[in-house]
């Protein structure tokens, strides 16, 4: 399912200037799941920094809002304003870093790209450099700032979000004004910072050097202003080894077992064999004959030392005929959730099949090829994640058993495997991974089943009552609708990121419509 503009009328989207808000926009745009849909009253795609400076400007003249809509991959309303939507489509491209202007000239590492590109172009770029991410998610669709924003994450508790790989970010806030944020010990050598953008001089930045602001910045769902360009801290070139092997919950539960050494750092699989850097899991949350579940576990080990870049599509990757099944899921899962719909009975053997086709005892590959999981990406599926303390694991996914069970016995069906991961704490000020490492449970069903939406707002609403779970931004179905929500969910640092929202958004020009649904906007609407 891709990200759709559907056009009205036969407007011109990348107008310059006053004439965008004098021409007003007779489209609407639609993320990639077709969940939000908005008729803005400008739909611009700025090319430059002046162009997104000179917008902002204008937005904050009229009065009016302005989001950055990233490639659309937010299930919820995160991104989206019927005022000024900007799209990210052509602040896409690799930048230089002025390293004079640092304190550690010589640090290794330091990549700068434009806040729009897609995480599969900057895999790429980096590829080509000798550089990588420390890690990322299932998918590469997204902006870089989509997920910077969003606190997204891949899995490996050494590992916290991508949001934490950046050491410095250029932002427009209210007014059209440029600031640099960084950390107070950040990478910019203050002496040395010359107070313009190193594209354009004509363009004046003020260099902030402050905890709070960068741990707002760098997860602010959009509202603290719109990045236009990132510095990251990369990796050096790596490769992987997947295995994906099979256990019992049973077996994997038991103290002393795989899971309790994984969530300790202890040896995975016992003193003298390797544990993977990036461990997750995936499984059934029905029963089998004997009562338990299927668990499947997949280990990913580094290595710096290249290894055989083996091609997911002719039989690399899982069992024979994986590539083909994923395709067909990507053609044919609106029928198949209808299928399941009707015959529910189905959705056992059609997850255990999921995972049986996913059992490998060796993938090599590049990294950023080996985390992403492939074509089944496409598929016309829905999701949400929730975040748990890491003590909370055994309990929260035993509830997501009685939870199935439950809607089971309803007659709704799950049509995808659950999926866990683990991610080192962040300091972002609302990352889900804020001040504890966190585990994760991913709910994905195909969408088009009758009762979709009702299953995920089940997990989603479950998780949160039972276990304080905090949502994922992007994928929380707008299920947070107050400020006390999130005070409960983020009780030492909700009210020093607000304080940020409003230090750099004074004027309501990044109030949203996720900062309405949690009555924290500057402007209420």
């Amino acid at each position: 399912m891709k990200r759709t503009i559907i056009r009205r009328a036969g407007a011109v989207l990348a107008l310059a200037g006053m004439s965008a808000f004098l021409s007003g926009c007779d489209e609407s745009w639609s993320n990639w799941f077709e969940t939000e849909t908005v008729y803005p009253k400008v739909l611009v795609a700025p090319n430059s920094a002046a162009q997104l400076t000179s917008y902002i400007a204008q937005a904050k003249s009229r009065n009016m809002r302005v989001r950055m809509t990233g490639h659309g991959h937010a299930i919820s309303d995160i991104a989206i304003t019927t005022d000024v939507l900007l799209t990210p489509d052509s602040l896409n491209k690799p930048l230089s870093v002025d390293r004079t202007r640092l304190k550690n000239p010589s640090e290794a590492g330091l990549m700068r790209v434009q806040s729009g590109i897609k995480v599969a172009d900057l895999n790429t770029w980096l590829d080509k450099n000798g550089r990588a991410l420390f890690n990322m998610g299932g998918y590469d669709g997204q902006t870089l700032a989509g997920v910077m924003m969003t606190a997204t994450h891949g899995s490996g508790l050494n590992y916290g979000p991508i949001a934490d790989s950046v050491a410095s970010l250029q932002v427009v806030v209210d007014g059209g004004k440029m600031v640099q944020i960084e950390p107070a010990n950040g990478i910019t050598n203050p002496v040395n910072f010359r107070g313009t953008l190193e594209e354009d001089s004509s363009i004046r930045v003020q260099l902030i050097q402050d905890d709070d602001a960068f741990n707002a910045a760098r997860v602010a769902i959009g509202s603290i202003g719109v990045v236009y360009a990132i510095t990251l801290r990369t990796d050096q070139k790596y490769w992987l080894r997947e295995v994906r092997h099979k256990i019992k919950w049973s077996e994997l539960k038991k103290p002393g077992g795989y899971l309790e050494r994984a969530m300790n750092r202890q040896p995975i699989y016992g003193s003298g064999q390797p544990s993977p850097e990036h461990w997750e899991l995936q499984y059934s949350p029905y029963p089998d004959a004997n009562g338990d579940r299927t668990f499947l576990i997949t280990d990913r080990y580094r290595s710096y030392t290249p290894l055989p870049e083996q091609s997911p599509l002719l039989g690399g990757r899982g069992a024979l005929g994986t590539a083909l099944g994923e395709e067909l899921i990507v053609l044919f899962g609106t029928p198949l959730a209808g299928i399941v719909d009707l015959f529910p009975s189905l959705a056992p053997s059609v997850l255990d099949s999921a995972l049986n086709q996913q059992v490998d005892d060796n993938y090599t590959n590049v990294s950023y090829k080996v985390f992403n999981i492939g074509n089944v990406n496409n598929a016309p599926a829905n999701g949400i994640e929730a975040s748990f303390r890491l003590d909370q694991t055994v309990a929260a996914i035993e509830r997501s058993f009685t939870v199935n069970d439950a809607l089971y016995a309803q007659g709704i069906p799950m049509t995808g495997p659950i999926a866990v991961r683990f991610v080192k704490q962040s300091s972002g000020l609302i990352a889900m991974q804020q001040g504890r490492d966190t585990m994760f449970i991913e709910v994905i069903v195909l969408r088009d089943g009758k009762n979709a939406n009702k299953l995920l707002k089940t997990h989603q609403q479950t998780y949160i009552a039972e276990f304080a779970s905090r949502p994922h931004w992007g994928l929380d179905l707008n299920s947070l609708t107050s400020d006390a929500q999130v005070a409960a969910l983020y009780p030492d640092t909700w009210a020093r990121w607000k304080t940020q929202f409003r230090r750099f958004n004074p004027s309501g020009t990044f109030d949203g419509k996720v900062t309405d649904r949690l009555h924290v906007s500057v402007r209420q609407r």
